[in-house]
């Protein structure tokens, strides 16, 4: 029985929303423990690390003082592990509607120049808890994290890392921290028991550090989403690399902060504030390196030895594909990295200061003339975001504009990229991964051609580090594990007969692929059917006499019609999935004005209608989406139709002067402080939350029983939140009652999650609501940190054979997905 290492992750609930990332290192840190029955296992005799509390209260009158319990929640008590002390966490979740268990520890801690936090953590049985979640209180606001224990015999160490975190509110900076919350939610009706131990700071002594603009996450900034994602990802091309790095936030950021850094990394900073810009200004005075992406102030251009160009727009499809080096500027970059870009940010070159070290060519192999990359004395800049597409070769992009300004990274990184960056799946190390997956092929009877070139491969690459050629060595590191990759997918086992879908978000399919393509793409590699996004909650990508009709499909013409000839050529099912309620800003602005204008968007609890969305128990809305999805399934030769945003958006909706008057008239009294009373009057509360439930129920239910009777072979199916005992109340969404109906036949929860035991976990609870309805799980491949990775999806995929759903769907067929995730399975796992 071994200890296992996890990176905390962030996870979105919704097949839409990006998220934060995890990534998997199993770290051996015991051997020979048994968990027991009664208590975790024996702690090892030092935690191995610096650590801020052991928690070795002097009994539990003194740990129940640290800890304080929220709401209904159980005290804390000390346990013993071993020789050692653990703090036990009862989760006392069964019997009751608390919607999770938590506990808030005040300790001040200042976390400005650390990676994160770590801790052990153990519990047996998670089934329970549908996530862990850490909360971390700074000013105003909290930073948040997720993490799970992945396995169930050991104690876990949990990185928290600080490139990993979301915010909630207006958080000051990541030094002034004053408490901290551990919560773990509600999965199910019954207690789970967790312990954790070893409560450290994570600290790296760097160089290197990574500036994430916190400031205008921490203020709603209509970006947030996409600075913690370009910060978390360039994170990560640095672990795979093995190169060590701080996390800086701009709250925190000052002269005293930036000692001893050399080089910082911007990986996407829109608006840096006139004090951090000044900042950063000295700090290029006094002799630091910048390495940044997309946008940098004019202030900072002119710092560096650039001049600021214009916006540019592709001038045609595939305008913005490769980038490719001018000369031997900068040292080990790749001789091309494909990065498909919709935009740049121009960034020009000035004489004697700075030149232009990698330009911009077309799909068809045509230099553009634009700046891809460009040097100056202080500053590599790209002239956009790094993207997550081509992951080799963004490793050694990376790498050669970071090794520049630090040439000692490229030694380091060709050592290390073949033990900390060389994880496949349940393999740790590279090394490992091709024993590992040695001993599954003889198992299976398969010789891979591919594990013997990435043993080849890995051989080659020691020999380059060892001659002290470091950027060679690193490149082939990266195919070695590219090829060990391809090797643990190609030792994989189909198991035919089961359903294989992707949603797929664009309704134009997979960008620079036709439909005819990308569906083809599908077949030939095992997958049996294909969930396209085609309709919203006011707009249609087909021809439509229900919703307003996209514009582009004058242009490009009937997107449906278009899928459906592919899948029908093909083999492959075709299930229209459509957006409900929610317009998601694909609306004309003449529809949502319209809908404002008659009373039928959704206003929230304090009286304002930020988001566009239709309100649910308005008659006209009810009937404009049964309409919408009805036509799609009478007027097209589907395989089915699917639910999506089945629900509202969260608690806080819809409270609209339509809602009040409708729900006052279904239970015959007065509402005397609207919206107030049906949260504080508890028989109130019920009824309120009843009456939610059936705006959403009316739908799905006349759905089915139009499509049922007029449209008889026509599957309807829905994707739905993972967690339905709270999801019913939260959103509204009472999917288990949808399956008791027979209204869906399929469902597909999306557990988004990288985090196997608990997706195993989810999984197990889902079957228990579904019933006699299948349940095909929803696997969150692009919303994890790594959506690259086909291993975990692998490991996923080999989850729910083993619960015995029948099948999966994974989100979301997109570009990585196309030209590398699906090949990859049709080598294995879902080979034909």
């Amino acid at each position: 029985m071994e200890a296992c290492s996890t990176r905390a992750n962030g996870i979105a609930n919704s097949p839409r929303l990006p998220q934060s990332r995890l990534v998997l290192s199993l770290l051996m840190l015991l051997a020979g423990a048994s968990a027991m029955a009664d208590g975790p296992p024996p702690l090892p005799a030092s935690a191995g690390y610096p650590v801020l509390s052991s928690f070795e209260y002097n009994g539990n009158t003194a740990a129940r003082a640290a800890w304080a319990p929220q709401g209904e929640t159980a005290p804390v008590s000390l346990v013993q592990a071993g020789s050692r002390q653990a703090l036990y966490l009862h989760c006392n979740l069964a019997g009751n509607d608390m919607p999770r268990a938590s506990w808030d520890w005040k300790i001040p801690l200042n976390l400005a120049t650390s990676r994160g936090l770590r801790f052990r953590f153990f519990c047996a049985d998670a089934s329970a808890v549908s996530r862990f979640q850490l909360y971390l209180h700074s000013g105003g606001g909290w930073y948040c994290a997720s993490f799970s224990t992945d396995t169930v015999d050991a104690w876990t160490t949990v990185y928290i890392d600080k490139a990993d975190t979301w915010i909630e509110d207006r958080p000051s900076g990541w030094a002034g921290i004053d408490s901290v919350r551990i919560s773990a939610w509600r999965g199910g009706d019954a207690d789970a028991d967790c312990y954790i131990a070893d409560f450290g700071v994570w600290d790296t002594a760097a160089p290197l550090a990574v500036l994430r603009q916190e400031s205008s996450v921490a203020g709603k900034h209509s970006e947030m989403r996409l600075i913690e994602k370009y910060a978390a990802y360039t994170s990560r091309l640095l672990d795979d690399l093995g190169l060590p790095y701080v996390i800086l936030s701009d709250l925190d950021l000052s002269v005293r902060h930036l000692r001893g850094i050399k080089t910082l990394v911007l990986p996407y900073c829109p608006d840096l504030s006139t004090k951090t810009t000044a900042t950063l200004s000295a700090y290029l005075a006094r002799g630091g390196n910048l390495v940044s992406f997309y946008i940098l102030p004019e202030s900072l251009q002119s710092a560096a030895g650039f001049k600021k160009g214009r916006h540019i727009k592709p001038a045609y499809e595939g305008y913005f594909t490769s980038i490719r080096p001018e000369g031997q500027v900068l040292s080990g970059f790749p001789a091309s990295v494909t990065q498909r870009s919709w935009n740049i940010g121009e960034v020009l070159p000035v004489q004697g200061r700075s030149r232009v070290a990698a330009t911009w060519y077309d799909a068809d192999g045509k230099s553009t003339g634009h700046a891809a990359v460009l040097v100056s004395a202080n500053c590599v800049h790209m002239t956009h975001v790094l993207l997550d597409d081509d992951p080799v070769y963004k490793r050694m992009l990376l790498l050669a504009m970071v090794g520049h300004f630090l040439p000692e990274y490229w030694e380091l990184a060709a050592k290390r990229s073949m033990t900390e960056g060389g994880a496949v799946g349940p393999y740790a190390t590279l090394d490992e991964a091709l024993a590992g997956i040695q001993r599954e092929a003889q198992a299976a009877g398969v010789a891979p051609a591919s594990l013997k070139s990435a043993a080849a491969l890995r051989k080659k690459a020691a020999t380059l580090a060892e001659a002290g050629q470091y950027p060679e060595a690193v490149a082939e590191s990266g195919r070695a594990r590219d090829a060990a990759v391809a090797a643990f997918c190609d030792v994989q086992q189909s198991q035919p007969g089961e359903f294989r879908a992707f949603w797929c978000h664009n309704a134009f399919g997979v960008t620079g692929m036709t439909w005819d393509e990308a569906i083809k793409r599908l077949a030939d590699n095992g997958f049996t059917a294909v969930l396209p996004n085609m309709l919203w909650g006011g707009t249609a990508y087909y021809d439509s006499r229900v919703l307003p009709v996209a514009p582009e499909v004058g242009e490009q013409g009937d997107q449906i019609a278009a899928c459906l000839a592919a899948c029908k050529k093909y083999g492959v099912e075709c299930h229209v999935w459509k957006v409900n309620w929610n317009t998601g800003g694909k609306a004309d602005k003449a529809f949502v004005d319209r809908m404002r204008k008659a009373g039928r968007i959704q206003v929230m609890f304090d009286g304002t209608s930020k988001e566009p969305w239709l309100c649910p128990s308005h008659p006209a809305n009810q009937q404009l989406e049964i309409d919408a999805m009805v036509e799609v399934a009478t007027k097209y030769d589907v395989d089915g139709i699917h639910f999506d945003y089945i629900r509202y958006p969260h608690s806080n909706a819809c409270f609209c002067r339509g809602c009040r008057k409708r729900f006052e008239k279904r239970i015959g009294v007065k509402v005397a402080n609207w919206p107030s009373d049906v949260r504080t009057n508890t028989a109130l509360k019920q009824r309120w939350l009843d009456f939610r439930r059936d705006q959403i129920t009316k739908v799905v239910a006349g759905v089915s029983q139009q499509v049922r009777k007029r449209a008889p072979g026509v599957k309807i199916s829905a994707a739905v939140f993972r967690n339905w005992p709270s999801d019913r109340d939260s959103v509204g969404q009472d999917w288990k009652l949808w399956c008791e109906k027979g209204y869906l036949d399929f469902v597909c929860p999306m557990d988004y999650t990288p985090h196997n035991v608990q997706f195993d976990n989810m999984i197990g609870q889902q079957q228990g609501w579904a019933g006699n309805v299948p349940c095909y799980p929803g696997i969150g491949l692009s919303t994890w940190a790594d959506p690259t990775d086909v291993a975990n999806l692998i490991e996923q995929i080999k989850i729910t054979r083993r619960r015995g759903t029948g099948g999966f769907t994974v989100f979301n067929y997109g570009v990585t997905e196309a030209e590398r995730i699906v090949p990859l399975c049709g080598r294995g796992i879902t080979k034909e």
